[in-house]
């Protein structure tokens, strides 16, 4: 008699996991996926392995962020639409709220806050997580250590080469990683290849596989915005007398609608990662509608960086700039809309596809070229992530404890936001 099936997890627990995730998810996408898969997959078992890759693969050719886009489709795999409401909002929520904060600050003070001391310390832990999260992406693609096969070791050193020497071609490769995986393992498996080393070919099974986390290229490292301000303890009175006065001012229906259908659109258009969302962007706010300077522009996205969860909130910023909490608050709506449309298209239908030879052949071909791709992002990332040698040691010792140890992600950049505040403390 076999076991009952798990019950799925209440939206609440969704909610509190997903929250969780994105106050932790300083790094970019790929760091989001990371952690999305030390929770969801190796903590708390909600979906295998090779289910959260095919996700991955998935959401890859649909329009809108990466990261966000998994977290929806996660909570549909457990409780359907409702789900994904629950963990879309969840992941999503913080970083809109600190962003909005943030904007009212600036817009009011024409300055940042200063936080990018707090990044000496979660650099190298961000960094141990994603080179943590390829390395088992990787051994399962590959079938390590049952069985190798050399072709997918290809597919995977491409991968890692076309992340590390050729940012923003990910996609592209994961394409052809596809078809190669069709046309090869497909013909292979029908004993049209000689044979050779190779996984278990048996479309029931197959690897567990892809882990591209691609909103974008992740930048660790903040980029810089012209104006920096020293944080206070006025911070949050500040913001909130800052934040009252963006509802006061009511913005007209036609600006509101104005701003809607730009970022819809950029929503719609957003293939490849959310950091193509700033050249979607950049033409028409800064120079077709004038609605920001450059310079406000460039510390709109130093901003986005400096907070956890995703960087499409930058049109949270754009929005608050053009018509205060009500703008942010649209132009957000707008960004997501697609992305929640498209998840909820295609996740009804994702199971079935999963029990299709061709797609599941295709899916080995991209799961090897995205775990290949994670490493070679964290690769990629080391000479910038790791400034001094103690960050180094912080670094290793946070890759010896996901490994080794099996630490959850959330300790490990926990521990490097501690480490951060720690050397602040002591160095003034």
């Amino acid at each position: 008699m076999k076991d009952p099936a798990p019950r799925p997890p209440s939206c609440f627990r969704l909610v509190r996991t997903f929250l969780r995730i994105s106050l932790l998810g300083f790094g970019g996408p790929n760091a989001h996926l990371a952690l999305m898969m030390d929770e969801v997959v190796d903590r708390k078992g909600w979906i295998t392995r090779e289910h959260f890759m095919h996700l991955v693969g998935v959401t890859n050719l649909l329009p809108g962020p990466n990261s966000s886009e998994v977290a929806i489709h996660i909570g549909h795999t457990q409780r359907g639409w409702r789900g994904s409401l629950a963990t879309g909002l969840a992941f999503l929520l913080p970083t809109l709220v600190l962003v909005t904060v943030f904007s009212a600050l600036y817009f009011r003070f024409g300055t940042l806050p200063t936080v990018e001391v707090l990044f000496w310390g979660l650099k190298p832990a961000i960094l141990a997580v994603i080179l943590a999260a390829g390395w088992k992406l990787g051994k399962t693609a590959l079938g390590i250590p049952e069985q190798t096969s050399y072709f997918l070791l290809v597919l995977a050193v491409g991968g890692l080469l076309t992340a590390f020497f050729l940012d923003r071609l990910e996609v592209p490769a994961m394409v052809l990683g596809g078809i190669a995986g069709w046309v090869v393992l497909h013909r292979r498996a029908n004993g049209s290849i000689g044979e050779g080393g190779g996984p278990s070919l048996d479309p029931g099974e197959g690897s567990e596989g892809p882990a591209r986390a691609n909103e974008g290229h992740p930048e660790v490292e903040p980029e810089g915005g012209r104006g920096h301000l020293r944080s206070s303890g006025f911070l949050l009175p500040l913001a909130a007398s800052s934040g009252a006065a963006g509802w006061m001012t009511v913005p007209s229906l036609g600006l509101l609608g104005q701003l809607f259908l730009l970022t819809a659109g950029a929503g719609a258009a957003l293939f490849g990662g959310g950091y193509m969302l700033v050249a979607l962007l950049e033409p028409f706010v800064v120079e077709s509608y004038g609605w920001l300077t450059p310079d406000q522009f460039l510390d709109g996205i130093a901003l986005t960086q400096a907070v956890p969860g995703p960087i499409v909130t930058l049109v949270a910023f754009v929005g608050y700039g053009v018509a205060g909490v009500p703008g942010a608050l649209v132009a957000t709506f707008g960004i997501y809309l697609p992305s929640f449309a498209a998840v909820l298209l295609v996740a009804p239908h994702l199971e079935r596809w999963r029990r299709v030879e061709s797609f599941r052949w295709a899916l080995k071909g991209v799961n090897a070229v995205v775990a290949g791709a994670i490493l070679g992002v964290g690769l990629a990332l080391l000479r910038p992530g790791l400034p001094d040698r103690w960050a180094a040691v912080l670094f290793l010792v946070a890759l010896w404890g996901m490994i080794r140890l099996r630490l959850p992600a959330v300790w490990v950049v926990a521990g490097g936001l501690g480490a951060g505040l720690l050397r602040l403390v002591l160095l003034g």
